[in-house]
């Protein structure tokens, strides 16, 4: 017999969607750098690194503790320091915070440990991310030589190389050795007389070598105009503010010039100007930076449409041609070349 109801008939159940995928941080896992027990899931680690993938990986043995199963039994990390491995959990494991704020609150000592774990881990894109930190921070050419050589950038080894050859006054002999170590500290003292060397004036007169954004001084008050990274007005290839490997002065009338006071009494001065319309991109070949709304940074004074040139800063070094960038990778060009292929 039929039996009614009166609920109504149901419909055709929609087509299963799927749920997200779930999030697994593979268990926790602690190490010990120096005196100090870390604790941390060990999901990122096997993530970014291929050095711990295959040590979570291998078997342990019958009757064998499991390093790292708990903080009596912690996988020891010898030969590294406690405020490197700290800072490379701070960005590993970011937190809230961070992700609000878009960045991660670290010094230079903290990236440089996040790059040197990154670095010898295999860390790939953390060791990207720690570059650009340190870009941020500052680096001297001191800083750029030693961690350019030791971690293999080779545009921090080449920049800083050719920075401390233009330098003047040149650095001592004794505080160049203490911070780069005797050999390297000759080569670069032999490489800056042959660059002054061959800076003597000829028919064709002085050109700079390297020509980066941070050289560029305010006309009126020698202050720096550009501070911070940015990116080509023209085809807005970025440009690191300290690479003067990325521009260079394009030919024009009143290019460059020769401001000499000469006063009644005391010392002549003179400032190295250059016409900010010929500061060229190297990667387009045309005007790197807009010849307007540029402010000067200090708020003492305020650069207009009609002021076209910058002074050069004073603590650069004038030298013939591409001498230097010559020099340098005649001296440094297999292991330059190694470097550059390091990240590939």
């Amino acid at each position: 017999m039929p039996t009614l109801s009166n609920e109504a008939p149901s419909e055709p159940s929609p087509a299963t969607t799927a749920g997200p995928e779930p999030i697994r941080f593979g268990g926790i896992i602690f190490f010990k750098v120096e005196d100090t027990v870390f604790e941390a899931p060990r999901s990122r680690f096997a993530e970014h690194s291929e050095v711990f993938e295959t040590m979570f990986c291998l078997p342990a043995g019958r009757g064998e503790t499991v390093e790292g199963r708990d903080e009596d039994h912690p996988v020891v990390l010898e030969g590294y320091q406690a405020s490197h491995f700290h800072a490379l959990l701070k960005v590993l494991y970011p937190t809230p915070d961070n992700m609000i704020s878009g960045s991660i609150a670290l010094d230079k000592d903290g990236w440089i440990g996040v790059f040197n774990l990154a670095t010898r881990w295999s860390m790939k894109k953390i060791r990207q991310l720690a570059i650009k930190g340190l870009l941020k921070s500052g680096l001297s050419p001191v800083e750029k030589v030693a961690l350019g050589r030791e971690h293999k950038v080779a545009s921090w080894f080449r920049e800083g190389l050719t920075e401390l050859v233009s330098e003047h006054p040149i650095r001592p002999l004794v505080e160049l050795k203490a911070q780069l170590g005797p050999d390297l500290a000759c080569t670069v003292l032999w490489i800056q007389n042959r660059a002054l060397a061959a800076s003597k004036p000829r028919e064709q007169g002085l050109v700079i070598t390297g020509l980066s954004l941070g050289m560029l001084a305010c006309w009126y008050c020698k202050t720096a105009m550009l501070s911070s990274d940015r990116n080509c007005h023209s085809c807005s290839q970025p440009i690191a503010v300290d690479d003067r490997g990325a521009l260079y002065l394009g030919p024009g009338p009143r290019a460059t010039y020769i401001d000499t006071l000469i006063p009644a009494s005391g010392p002549a001065t003179s400032a190295f100007c250059v016409n900010i319309q010929y500061v060229m991109c190297r990667s387009c070949s045309n005007c790197a930076l807009p010849t307007t709304n540029l402010v000067c940074p200090s708020g003492s004074c305020l650069r207009t449409t009609n002021d076209a040139f910058f002074n050069l800063k004073h603590d650069q070094i004038v030298t013939e041609g591409d001498s230097v960038s010559r020099i340098i990778l005649e001296e440094f060009a297999d292991e330059i070349a190694s470097y550059e292929s390091w990240d590939q």
